[in-house]
């Protein structure tokens, strides 16, 4: 929030009250002088930094809004330190315990509660780029409940850590960000009227986010002539030229974001008893947006537990141990979203007119394609190990028109078949099930690992061909 403020370039000063009221007005620049007025932002010299305190209650004040009343807000203070070669050092230890009560628009009472404690953070500010450099932060315990009618949520941290470092990019003026951190003891809790109380929990809950080639000091002109432009009412076509060409001149952004999110020990637990994952990652990557962006998901799971006598004896061998999906949606292409966007009137109130917005949706897709891979498919078990691959393409607005094309690679089919035969015995259904498997392997292919391969393409519902031979 404090290095949001810090929009403008500003140059290191000596500690004095003079510096104090052009820090202050600086970091106020772009706040409406309703806000500027109620005290919200303070600046005064504390030794040999600047204090620079945020007064959200007063904020709220000012806004006067009268559905809601917060209490317990207390003043929210950064201590920025002026460095060697025009950087800044931040550092903060505050405490926040505050509460919101009011209605809904349609009528049913809210109560939220917010509290976090020893909230300890230090960085390094670069107003060259109008972020942080480097960064750590560590907090103890964390809880949040919110109360709407019947409804109630609570969730909980027992304490959390977090790191920020960067890096020169490979390009010219561009940066690469990491960041890395920890919450423990994650729980959640969810009641609402239909449904038993839900429980979650985690023993920890970690996460890694990377993003490369930031063009920081093209984005932090972007943003502070946005904001300049906020404040005119009719921005001239001039300075709407200017916008457009700022935001051409950014792009693209950065060349490549990933992040991934770990649940270690993940459990929910219900009437019926508890469901348990080992491990549980999340994880999302996108390329530079460009002529041809690909933005993936992934989610991976080991060590599949449920409640006792839930799922049968029969199939319990079935669930997998090991669980991992990828999946990409390609070729969206921003450069001609942008084009297109920058041809549009922006200057005009309002939302984007039903035709220009389908404008710009087709804008992302080649030929008015849709295209999906999914680079990694993995099941295994104590009976199987199945790996697959792929991409499949179609056309919204023509359901019939698609294409699936995908390599399926598996292990121990014997062993899944003698499995099946012999559960066939109790279960009759796994018969069609055991022939079934015994007519993909005999269409299959081996691979010099001895894995089983199939090739498969399905097009438009109606071709169907797998290691060559055409079934259909």
């Amino acid at each position: 929030m404090a290095a949001m403020s810090f929009v403008q370039p500003l140059a290191a000063a000596e500690i004095n009250d003079q510096g104090a009221r052009n820090l202050r007005d600086d970091l106020g620049h772009f706040l409406p002088d309703s806000v500027l007025g109620s005290g919200f932002l303070t600046v005064k010299p504390s030794g040999e930094s600047y204090e620079i305190k945020y007064d959200f209650a007063k904020l709220i004040e000012s806004i006067g809004n009268k559905d809601f009343v917060v209490s317990g807000l207390a003043p929210f203070s950064v201590f920025a330190a002026p460095m060697n070669g025009g950087l800044w050092k931040f550092t903060s230890d505050n405490d926040l315990n505050f509460s919101v009560q009011g209605k809904m628009p349609d009528g049913k009472s809210t109560d939220f509660t917010y509290s976090v404690t020893d909230a300890v953070f230090s960085g390094i500010f670069d107003p060259a780029i109008s972020y942080l450099r480097s960064g750590e932060m560590t907090s103890g315990p964390i809880r949040m409940v919110s109360k709407t009618g019947t409804e109630e949520l609570e969730a909980s941290f027992a304490g959390m850590n977090y790191s920020l470092t960067s890096t020169a990019a490979a390009s010219a003026g561009a940066t690469n960000f990491q960041g890395k951190g920890s919450f423990s003891r994650f729980y959640e809790r969810v009641t609402t009227a239909e449904n038993p109380p839900i429980q979650i929990r985690a023993e920890s809950l970690d996460f890694d986010v990377g993003v490369e080639g930031v063009v920081a000091e093209k984005i932090r002109n972007l943003v502070s002539f946005g904001l300049e432009l906020v404040k005119d009412e009719k921005p001239s076509q001039t300075e709407i030229a200017k916008l457009k060409e700022l935001i051409r001149g950014a792009m693209p952004f950065f060349s490549s974001l990933s992040e991934k999110i770990t649940f270690n020990r993940f459990v929910v637990a219900s009437q019926i008893g508890d469901f348990e994952v080992g491990k549980l990652d999340y994880t999302l990557a996108m390329t530079e947006p460009s002529e041809a962006t690909r933005i993936g998901f992934g989610i991976g799971v080991e060590n599949i537990s449920a409640p006792s006598g839930l799922i049968p004896e029969l199939y319990a061998q079935l669930v997998p141990e090991v669980a991992e999906i990828q999946v990409g949606i390609t070729d969206l292409n921003f450069a001609r979203f942008v084009d297109t966007l920058m041809e549009m009137d922006i200057s005009k109130p309002g939302p984007v007119p039903e035709a220009e917005s389908a404008r710009l949706g087709e804008a992302f897709l080649p030929d008015g394609q849709v295209r999906i891979d999914f680079p990694k498919v993995v099941a295994k078990s104590s009976l199987y190990d199945v790996e697959a691959s792929g991409e499949m393409s179609g056309y919204p607005d023509q359901k019939d028109r698609y294409m699936i094309e995908t390599s399926i690679f598996a292990r121990d089919v014997d062993k899944l078949i003698q499995y099946f035969q012999g559960a066939a015995k109790v279960d009759p259904q796994f018969n069609q099930v055991s022939f079934a498997v015994m007519m993909a392997k005999g269409m299959a292919k081996t691979e010099p690992d001895g894995r089983l391969r199939w090739d498969i393409k399905f097009e438009d519902g109606k071709s169907l061909t797998v290691n060559g031979q055409v079934l259909q």
